[in-house]
């Protein structure tokens, strides 16, 4: 359906204040995303938020989304975003020059729009950089204040580092300091203690896993030598209690399990129906429905905080996706994309069926701004194509037209989701 009025491009300038009087010493836009489509109001909008990608962070903080592109109705006004995830303050490879003018548009941001804050900082395989990021998050919390803070994400994905070997640099050594050694879940204490000093000993904190984490078809976590998930949760758990929030990237897309329309090779009818629904026994809800659970035999309580970290679809192929659906001429293409995002503004954020009610997550995040790029890979996930784009990345009405979905467990299209795979390069941090 195409809205009556466009949302164009607003670049607001701020006038230059001072530090010292409490407010940020900036000059920073507020940005909404051009386009006549309207796919709907945003459901549970409190709940819902943005992932900021490396393209937006490093190169145009001061255009970051003020409002949800392709909601708003004629004189009805677009739903403004409300929270956003930082994956990190900033990267090593970033130039440092940049950083103190990037820091001010996006604390300005944060500011004007009273949007709530999930930051993160690394877990890696050098300590030194390890420091070097809290160090920069933690300068970069005392810029934003703590009112605007929702939460501490300290490492992504850890459990994927022994897979990624080769993509994330990591040797033998490295996993044996990580899990062996206990220095992922003494860094992560180090990191909260240093948090807890600065005043935000009542913050959630959080370490953020992908689907791996659900694997081994059992009824907790995965735990190998390799990645002791469920060893390190049951630790955040006994130390932190319920201000541990559980995280999880989950992705349909990159869903390894999804498979072909019987006697096709280009054909994914059945898969995309399963992945593009969101009722209890579609992709997203019942592979959150999985973890639900599984924090409920890890803790003993139902209602354990949840949320979910990255949730997104790429409007092109990206050879990031390595499952079968890279066959599908269907599955990354902008009609799918557009049918994915209108059900994510659609989402209540259920994941119960009628005989088994479960809570449902607190919190989720949709991936991305822009588009970006892992490790020199081309990734398109953003709502918006690049920096200085004026328009949203769809401007015409084309669903996908998606037919009745099938139930994961029973129907062709999915053969599991217990082992279900986050992204392609989660552990990136991105």
């Amino acid at each position: 359906m195409l809205r009556l009025v466009s949302l164009f491009c607003s670049l607001t300038m701020l006038s230059w204040v001072s530090w010292a009087s409490g407010q940020v010493t900036a000059s920073a836009a507020t940005f909404s995303c051009a386009s006549e489509l309207f796919l709907g109001d945003v459901v549970s909008a409190s709940q819902k938020g943005l992932a900021l990608d490396d393209m937006t962070a490093a190169n145009c903080s001061n255009q970051l989304l003020q409002n949800w592109p392709h909601t708003g109705f004629h004189y009805d006004p677009a739903t403004k975003v409300k929270s956003i995830r930082i994956f990190k303050p900033w990267a090593h490879e970033w130039p440092e020059e940049h950083r103190a003018e990037a820091w001010k548009s996006l604390v300005t941001y944060i500011r004007n729009n009273n949007v709530k804050v999930l930051l993160g900082t690394s877990i890696g395989c050098i300590e030194d950089m390890d420091r070097q990021t809290w160090e920069w998050a933690k300068e970069l919390l005392q810029m934003m204040g703590p009112e605007h803070l929702l939460g501490l994400a300290i490492g992504n994905e850890l459990e994927m580092f022994h897979i990624f070997t080769k993509e994330l640099n990591v040797d033998a050594k490295c996993l044996k300091k990580l899990w062996d050694g206990d220095y992922a879940w003494n860094w992560f204490k180090q990191v909260v203690s240093e948090f807890d000093a600065m005043g935000y000993a009542r913050t959630p904190v959080t370490s953020i896993f992908g689907g791996l984490a659900l694997g081994g078809n059992t009824s907790f976590f995965y735990d190998t030598p390799e990645a002791r998930v469920n060893t390190f949760l049951s630790k955040a758990v006994s130390e932190y209690k319920m201000r541990y929030v559980f995280t999880f990237n989950f992705y349909p897309y990159f869903d390894p399990h999804l498979d072909m329309d019987d006697h096709t090779e280009d054909q994914c009818t059945a898969s995309l129906a399963y992945s593009l629904c969101w009722e209890p026994n579609c992709n997203l809800p019942e592979t959150t429905a999985v973890a639900r659970k599984k924090m409920t035999n890890l803790t003993g309580n139902p209602d354990w905080p949840m949320w979910l970290g990255e949730v997104g679809w790429s409007s092109r192929y990206t050879a990031s996706l390595l499952s079968d659906m890279k066959k599908c001429k269907d599955f990354s293409s902008a009609e799918v994309f557009q049918t994915f995002y209108q059900g994510f503004l659609g989402w209540n954020l259920s994941i119960s069926n009628l005989t088994e009610p479960l809570t449902p997550p607190e919190q989720v995040f949709w991936f991305t701004m822009r588009d970006s790029s892992v490790f020199g890979i081309p990734e398109y996930f953003g709502l918006v194509s690049k920096c200085h784009d004026s328009h949203c990345k769809m401007t015409q009405d084309k669903p996908y037209m998606v037919s009745s979905p099938q139930s994961g467990s029973t129907g062709q299209g999915k053969k599991s989701t217990a082992g279900s795979a986050g992204h392609r390069f989660a552990t990136s941090g991105r």
